[in-house]
């Protein structure tokens, strides 16, 4: 298991930037790079599972931007959105926090590796209309990885 956070406030580069995570809190022996399932080094955006099997990602962060408008963020697996996963939050006065997460698991296959990363999605649909997404503002993002089987 591995739990890493980013506390202060990042301002995303773009509307599809990755999320950096600054800290670790918390990682169990079985999720090192030397012998384990995961490589991942602080203050990256990449978290490369290296082992075959379940696993269960809960995310969690305050969000805003600096215009009033729809932010959004997802669950990617080798850059490719998992289905499920996304995180759309409405900020209606620029600044304002809302607070969104999303808990998902993912199957990789046997020898299988993946990389996942927590990215700004660039447009949403609202009522059947692609909608442009702002550049988010993040504080207090939390992931955590575990190994269920």
């Amino acid at each position: 298991m591995i739990e890493v956070v980013q506390e202060q406030e990042l301002v995303l580069v773009s509307n599809t930037d990755a999320i950096t995570f600054n800290d670790i809190d918390l990682r169990t022996n079985s999720a090192n790079c030397y012998n384990g399932w995961l490589n991942y080094n602080e203050g990256s955006a990449q978290f490369n599972i290296v082992e075959g099997g379940i696993y269960e990602i809960d995310f969690g962060t305050n969000i805003t931007s600096t215009d009033v408008g729809a932010v959004a963020l997802a669950i990617y697996q080798n850059g490719v959105k998992i289905n499920g996963t996304e995180m759309d939050a409405q900020i209606s006065t620029a600044g304002n926090w809302e607070n969104i997460s999303r808990s998902k698991r993912i199957r990789v296959c046997g020898k299988g590796s993946l990389t996942l990363t927590i990215q700004s999605i660039p447009s949403i649909n609202i009522s059947g209309t692609a909608t442009a997404t702002q550049i988010p503002t993040i504080k207090n993002a939390n992931i955590i990885l575990r190994k269920l089987a």
